[in-house]
C-alpha cells in the first residue's frame, strides 16, 4: 500500500508503472535527482496536488497488475 511518507524513488521501484501518475499530473519526478529524497507528501505540496487523490490514484495504477494476476 502507498502512503505519503515513500518516496519517489521507493515508490517507483516498487509499482514502475506509477511513472503514469506523475507525468499525467505534469510533475518533474521522474528522473530527478530528488526522487531518491522526496516523499509523496513533498511532491504533493509542490505540485499542489490533493495528497489524498495523488495516493488514490497511485495506489489504483500499483493495484492493476494485482487484480489482472487474480483474474487469469
Amino acid at each position: 500500500m502507498i502512503d505519503l511518507q515513500l518516496t519517489v524513488d521507493k515508490v517507483l521501484q516498487r509499482w514502475p508503472k506509477t511513472f503514469s501518475v506523475f507525468m499525467k499530473h505534469k510533475t518533474k519526478c521522474v528522473g530527478c535527482f530528488m526522487q531518491q529524497f522526496c516523499t509523496l507528501k513533498d511532491v504533493a505540496e509542490t505540485y499542489q496536488l490533493s495528497a489524498e487523490k495523488l495516493i488514490d490514484e497511485l495506489n489504483n495504477v500499483s493495484n492493476e497488475g494485482n487484480n489482472q494476476r487474480s483474474i487469469r
